[in-house]
């Protein structure tokens, strides 16, 4: 028998209740490749839809670990910043002379890097005690900072078989880098929707005194979702070295914005314990594929950027609106 309090939480992560973004979105979705296939035939053509699912799975992967976060409350702005020193690393690592170090060793350098990075901003956060906007802001500016110290020129990579991870296809229509995606969205869908760290995580964001006073660790449930994001966003910083087959400092400069907007059009509440990540996939295709269909229909790029803000913007509204209304009835 399951008591009414369980019935209310499940309500909050069931991506089919009648608070969720995500029927909504999935209409939009169809309605968008109808309109951009009607200007345009090519935008679904086997060729473009490969192009399409290679090219938004880095901000897919980097939005799996914002989520974490944002459902806790708080919002971490130096995954750009963990983008370019994954890159980096992994560059580094493949062009000292004389050392052949085995791709499994640079890719756990990399992840270990950005785990450290998180556990930084984690550290600020629960312990220090600072505003995660604040700390994370003083982060981005720190490990870019170093990103470009490391990185003086291009550090360009002619490992063919990293380059693969992020050029190949599997069975030949595939990208990988979409492979990688959807397990990553898997694992932790899973992880949030059927473990006690998922459903603290929830908690934690929709009330830390109900969850401090049900026995969670606001501190360290907090602070895993930090690392878990520092580490997803080093992900993103791997597959873009191997995409491009360099890396440069400047990698990842201003991807937060596009984070944000995949989040907060999702449902992810930016005050916290709300949204699912079948939402995130859904807006991640949706804004992958906008950027694509507007290209496709010679849409200036100024234009495009200008759109992808409006976007941003309305999904706020959308959020603001519901926040208040949630309020306003528990009054």
């Amino acid at each position: 028998m399951v008591d009414k309090k369980t019935k209310n939480f499940l309500s909050i992560i069931n991506v089919f209740n009648k608070n969720s973004m995500t029927p909504t979105l999935i209409i939009v979705y169809a309605v968008m490749i109808i309109l951009f296939a009607s200007i345009n035939p090519l935008y679904i053509s086997l060729a473009n839809i490969k192009s399409i699912f290679a090219n938004l799975t880095i901000t897919g992967i980097l939005a799996v670990g914002l989520t974490t976060v944002m459902l806790t409350g708080n919002f971490d702005l130096s995954v750009g910043s963990t983008i370019g020193v994954a890159a980096i690393i992994c560059a580094k690592l493949y062009n000292i002379e004389g050392l052949d170090i085995p791709m499994v060793v640079i890719i756990i350098a990399a992840l270990a890097a950005g785990a450290v990075i998180g556990a930084t901003n984690g550290f600020l956060v629960t312990v220090v005690g600072i505003n995660s906007i604040i700390s994370t802001l003083g982060t981005l500016a720190v490990f870019r900072g170093f990103a470009y110290l490391f990185a003086t020129e291009t550090a360009r990579i002619y490992y063919k078989p990293f380059i693969s991870l992020g050029r190949g296809y599997l069975f030949g229509n595939i990208p990988n880098t979409m492979v990688y995606f959807i397990v990553l969205l898997a694992v932790v869908y899973l992880i949030l929707r059927f473990t006690k760290f998922g459903r603290d995580i929830y908690q934690v964001g929709a009330n830390k005194e109900a969850a401090r006073l049900a026995g969670v660790s606001i501190k360290k449930t907090t602070f895993l979702t930090f690392v878990i994001c520092g580490v997803t966003a080093a992900m993103g910083g791997i597959v873009m070295a191997s995409q491009l087959a360099f890396a440069q400092g400047e990698f990842g400069f201003g991807i937060e914005f596009k984070i944000l907007t995949i989040c907060v059009l999702a449902g992810i509440s930016l005050a916290g314990g709300r949204g699912t990540l079948v939402g995130v996939l859904v807006a991640t295709l949706i804004l992958g594929s906008i950027s694509n269909g507007l290209a496709l229909a010679n849409v200036p790029i100024d234009w495009r950027e200008a759109f992808q803000g409006i976007i941003l913007i309305a999904a706020i509204l959308i959020d603001s609106i519901r926040i208040r209304r949630e309020q306003l009835l528990r009054a």
